[in-house]
């Protein structure tokens, strides 16, 4: 059960990017947002200098305890120190590789022991990343590898207009088909309508699936994979009480007079979900990792190494991140 009244892990993030721009600008803002307690799992020195660089003014206090964090954030960022070497914004240096990791790691432990409620991660870049060795495809399936890959990671995208989840998520487009099973809509579909209910205290969440293929399939003209595959986990899905509709052509599914019918939106594919999210909330929307024993949350874009150092981020994200992270753990249910 996540203990209340616990800050909010924040990971460095790629440091040559921008997450400590929306760090620092975040906590600048912290009186005005109410932004919820936060410990920076990184390194202080990379923040004073990022925050040099910017040209904006902030206090640190390197923490030996998370008790510590609640009293310090009123006026200084706290941190759980992690040195790095230094590095220039916008250009990544491969002895950052394991800090970065290391960030990760004690997140996780802290969320996972319940001294922190969650994770909110920033950014990191997969390619360099998996330049430097690391053989996880996101930092969502590194998470699930830390839980001892004893519990299936979904990805949702959410913002005050829409929720989406990717049924698959960072293969080639080639592969999507092959990865579609029965067992795996149940799965997620499953997982998601738990959390929805438990952390988004929606008590009956509708549900809205698209087809893969054009048109759905068109009764099996244009691909038969919603006859085959989605419309019998649907019908499982139906009979065991859960609210669920489709395959839905997913061309007409994110209409505005649509998807105020429905909670969460299951989509087959990475795009398919994230083009609609994007395109309505695209500074607001924040990555949710459901199904795991912890949550974590994450802003809904990239490292943008371009504007690292420059002070033209955007932070809505991340503070979005910080704020869903606080208030679903604050408010979650439990589950029978």
């Amino acid at each position: 059960m996540v203990k209340k009244n616990k800050p909010v892990a924040v990971t460095m993030g790629d440091p040559s990017g921008i997450g400590p721009d929306i760090t620092i600008q975040t906590w600048l803002r912290r009186k005005e947002l109410k932004v919820p307690n936060f410990v920076y799992v990184g390194s202080e020195d990379l923040l004073i200098k990022r925050a040099k660089k910017l040209g904006l003014k902030i206090n640190t206090t390197t923490i030996n305890s998370i008790n510590d964090v609640n009293d310090a954030f009123k006026e200084t960022i706290p941190i759980l120190n992690i040195k790095t070497k230094d590095v220039d914004p916008g250009v990544p240096l491969n002895d950052s590789y394991r800090p970065i990791i290391e960030s990760i790691n004690i997140s996780t432990e802290l969320a996972l022991s319940s001294e922190v409620s969650s994770i909110c991660t920033n950014p990191v870049n997969k390619n360099f990343l998996s330049k430097n060795g690391f053989e996880f495809s996101g930092q969502t399936e590194y998470l699930s590898y830390l839980c001892n890959d004893l519990f299936q990671p979904v990805m949702m995208l959410a913002s005050e207009k829409l929720k989406v989840i990717p049924l698959t998520r960072h293969i080639p487009l080639k592969k999507v088909s092959k990865m579609i099973t029965k067992k795996l809509i149940i799965d997620t579909i499953s997982i998601a309508r738990n959390d929805l209910v438990k952390y988004f205290n929606i008590k009956n969440p509708r549900i809205y699936v698209s087809g893969l293929n054009p048109h759905s399939g068109d009764g099996g003209l244009i691909g038969t994979e919603e006859i085959e595959i989605i419309i019998p986990a649907i019908k499982e899905l139906k009979e065991s009480g859960v609210l669920i509709k489709g395959p839905l052509s997913a061309d007409s599914m994110f209409h505005k007079d649509i998807i105020k019918d429905y909670d969460l939106a299951i989509c087959m594919y990475h795009d398919q979900a994230l083009i609609p999210i994007k395109s309505i909330s695209f500074y607001d929307a924040v990555n949710v990792t459901l199904g795991l024993p912890l949550f974590r949350t994450s802003p809904d874009h990239g490292t943008a190494y371009e504007l690292a150092g420059t002070g033209r981020t955007e932070c809505r994200s991340f503070y979005e991140s910080l704020l869903l992270a606080h208030n679903s753990t604050e408010n979650c249910r439990s589950i029978n």
